[in-house]
């Protein structure tokens, strides 16, 4: 078992958890669960989820913590972004 998914969160600036995973791991998990609900089919949805959820946990791993949020910035159309406040990714040169 990877044993960064397990750490008990010991600072207020630890990365929020549900449970035992990071919150990134957790709406991977959320989001198939309630996707095979939908289709009728949780046991689906559940295995699709434990999947993902661990594939994505071993991409994350090494990297920073708040890694989602570069996937984000970088890959998600402007309007879709969660980031309102930040250039746009494609800005490379800023004038000022």
């Amino acid at each position: 078992m990877d044993e960064a998914c397990f750490d008990i969160p010991r600072r207020l600036a630890d990365p929020p958890k549900l449970f035992l995973w990071d919150i990134d791991v957790a709406l991977i998990f959320c989001a198939c669960l309630v996707g095979g609900a939908a289709l009728g089919r949780v046991e689906a949805g559940v295995l699709l989820g434990l999947v993902l959820a661990r594939l994505y946990a071993k991409f994350k791993s090494g990297k920073h913590q708040a890694y989602a949020i570069h996937l984000f910035y970088w890959n998600l159309p402007r309007a879709l972004s969660p980031l309102r406040r930040c250039p746009p990714s494609d800005l490379r040169e800023f004038i000022g």
